[in-house]
């Protein structure tokens, strides 16, 4: 209990860390590549939140496709699983890595379904970091109209 005082709050700073770095990457990316195509290399945060939202969604279908592999589960329940543990809901109806012995014999699987999952963790993070960056300054936009 002890532990997850710290580490929990540490963990979602580490993530939200990440994530800003991520954010900062993708700008300059996105900024590459509207430069390069012509076009004005201005990239806002509705434009960050696609990207994010988008590569989210394709990590979510892609990791449902190898669970739905490894775990032989259909691919929708491989899809409720991505979203519950990604999202952190995590309801635990759905446990990766529990049959057959998994742990000890498949460790190319542990080692995809960690790094799936951090990796995961760390783009949902970023998408909800910019999802609150930009009520946040619409909500300062509104504040300063109203005081006008």
């Amino acid at each position: 209990m002890f532990y997850a005082l710290a580490g929990i709050p540490l963990g979602l700073v580490m993530f939200q860390s990440i994530g800003e770095r991520m954010n900062t990457f993708a700008a300059r990316l996105l900024r590459f590549a509207k430069k390069a195509s012509g076009r004005a290399p201005v990239v806002n945060h509705i434009d960050l939140i696609f990207v994010a939202f988008g590569l989210g969604t394709f990590l979510m279908a892609f990791g449902a496709l190898a669970f739905s592999r490894y775990e032989n589960w259909t691919y929708f329940d491989s899809l409720y699983y991505c979203f519950t543990t990604l999202t952190t809901i995590g309801f635990g109806d759905f446990v990766a890595l529990q049959k057959g012995g998994a742990l000890q014999n498949q460790p190319d699987y542990v080692v995809f379904s960690l790094v799936f999952i951090l990796f995961g963790l760390t783009v949902i993070s970023a998408a909800m970091n910019l999802l609150v960056l930009r009520f946040l300054t619409m909500n300062t936009e509104d504040e300063r109209r109203d005081e006008q």
